[in-house]
C-alpha cells in the first residue's frame, strides 16, 4: 500500500489536478486495483472533515480530486492536504456505512450514556459534582457513504464536539457532492465515538454547572 501527499495548503489551487496526474502516471502499475483520494480540511468552527473517493480508473483521478477539493474548500476555510493511497486490493469494501441517520443518532445516545457511566465516578469528577449539573463534551465522528457513477464509492467524515454542527456540515458536503455530479445518492451513515480511549483533558466549573472535556490521548 502506497500513500503520498500530492497537494498541501500553500500550493496553487490549479495544481491539484496536475499533481494527481503526475503521481498516478509514475506510480500506478498493473498491481494497483484501487486508489483512495482523500481531501482533509477544517472549517471556522474547528470541525475537521475528510472527503475520500475510491477509484479504479487512473484516468479519472486528477479530475475527481479537483472536484473533491473544491467541494471541501467551499464548505470551510482551509483544505490542509490531499493524499493518494494506492492499493493492490479493493479497500473500499471495508468502508460500509449503511445506518439511517435516525439509527446513527440512537447510537450516539448510547455512546453518550456510556461516557456518563464511565466518567461520572471518576475521582476528578466526583470532587466537583456536589449539586452541579455535569456536561461531558467529546468529539463525534459522523461517517457517510455515498454512491457514485465514477468512483467505486465516496465517504465523508466530519469530526467535532457539537453534533448539530457535525450533522449540518455532513449534509452540506453530501448535497454538494451530489449537486456537482461526483455522487449519486447517500447510501447510509455511521456514528463513532472513541469511548474507551477518551480521557479527561480539561474541566470548567461555573456555579451550578461543570463542563468536562474529553479527548483521545496522544501517547
Amino acid at each position: 500500500m502506497r500513500v503520498a501527499t500530492v497537494w498541501g495548503w500553500g500550493d496553487e489551487f490549479e495544481d491539484v489536478k496536475g499533481n494527481c496526474r503526475k503521481y498516478i502516471s509514475k506510480r500506478w502499475d498493473e498491481s494497483i486495483k484501487e486508489c483512495c483520494i482523500e481531501v482533509i480540511a477544517k472549517d471556522s468552527e474547528g470541525a475537521c472533515y475528510f472527503l475520500s473517493a475510491y477509484i479504479n480508473n487512473p484516468r479519472s483521478v486528477g479530475e475527481f480530486a479537483e472536484g473533491l477539493f473544491y467541494v471541501a474548500l467551499y464548505a470551510g476555510y482551509k483544505v490542509e492536504r490531499i493524499t493518494i493511497q494506492l492499493s493492490d486490493s479493493i479497500i473500499s469494501d471495508e468502508e460500509k456505512y449503511r445506518d439511517s441517520i435516525e439509527n446513527a443518532e440512537i447510537k450516539l445516545e448510547e455512546y453518550e450514556q456510556a461516557i456518563r457511566e464511565r466518567f461520572t465516578n471518576d475521582p476528578r469528577v466526583n470532587s466537583i459534582v456536589q449539586e452541579r449539573k455535569i456536561e461531558f463534551i467529546s468529539p463525534t465522528n459522523l461517517l457517510c457513504e455515498l454512491e457514485s457513477e465514477i468512483a467505486n464509492k465516496i465517504v465523508t467524515e466530519v469530526i467535532h464536539e457539537d453534533f448539530s454542527h457535525v450533522k449540518d456540515l455532513s449534509v452540506s458536503l453530501n448535497n454538494r457532492l451530489i449537486e456537482e455530479g461526483l455522487a449519486k445518492r447517500v447510501t447510509g451513515y455511521k456514528i463513532w465515538k472513541s469511548v474507551d480511549e477518551f480521557e479527561i483533558y480539561d474541566m470548567n466549573i461555573r456555579d451550578d454547572e461543570a463542563y468536562i472535556w474529553l479527548g483521545v490521548s496522544s501517547k
